[in-house]
């Protein structure tokens, strides 16, 4: 019979290392307790895409290549805390229309060039109506109760998304889509 060897970490004696190599150790329940009190990194997300995001977070689709993910992270784990910004945030960076020199989007610049003006515009309302300042953070469950309680149709159509070349269109699908994102947002889904 062979004799297997086990090759163990060198064990530091500061805390922080300690702590650090301590999970590897620790038996299967005290590791998923230790790993759950981590705390979650948050998610950065402009004003207006609060709003973008409801079909995705609603119905768990998204064709959107960087807003899809996003919205499924968040779907994913309700508790996650998103940071409300005024501009680029963590859909906008690595979308391939971002100019990262410029700051703006480029996706329909020629067509509509005051788009990157009317987002700005969008992200700070947004942010003021539900209360807020930009860099304040929840998590997502709550955020989401927040806008369904502050933000009714009427409101999203005249304060928060009124100079959207697009608000005519979303208004109508507004209050379905804000009570789908809530819903979809009490229960964790995968």
């Amino acid at each position: 019979m062979k004799t297997s060897h086990v090759r163990f970490a060198k064990l530091s004696t500061t805390r922080r290392n300690f702590l650090k190599t301590a999970v590897v150790f620790c038996p299967l329940g005290f590791r998923s307790a230790a790993l759950a009190a981590e705390p979650l990194q948050p998610i950065v997300i402009r004003g207006h895409h609060l709003f973008d995001m409801l079909d995705a977070l609603g119905t768990g689709k998204s064709s959107h290549k960087t807003l899809g993910p996003v919205a499924q992270k968040i779907r994913a784990n309700p508790k996650v805390p998103i940071k409300v910004v005024v501009g680029v945030d963590d859909i906008c960076a690595p979308c391939e229309w971002w100019d990262r020199a410029k700051g703006i989007c480029t996706r329909n610049l020629k067509t509509y060039p005051q788009d990157n003006e009317n987002s700005m515009t969008s992200d700070k309302n947004a942010i003021r109506v539900l209360g807020m300042k930009p860099g304040d953070t929840m998590s997502a469950a709550d955020l989401y109760r927040l806008i369904k309680s502050k933000v009714t149709k009427k409101v999203f159509a005249e304060e928060v998304c009124v100079a959207c070349r697009l608000v005519n269109k979303c208004k109508e699908t507004y209050e379905a889509r804000i009570e789908a994102a809530v819903k979809a947002l009490a229960e964790p889904h995968s």
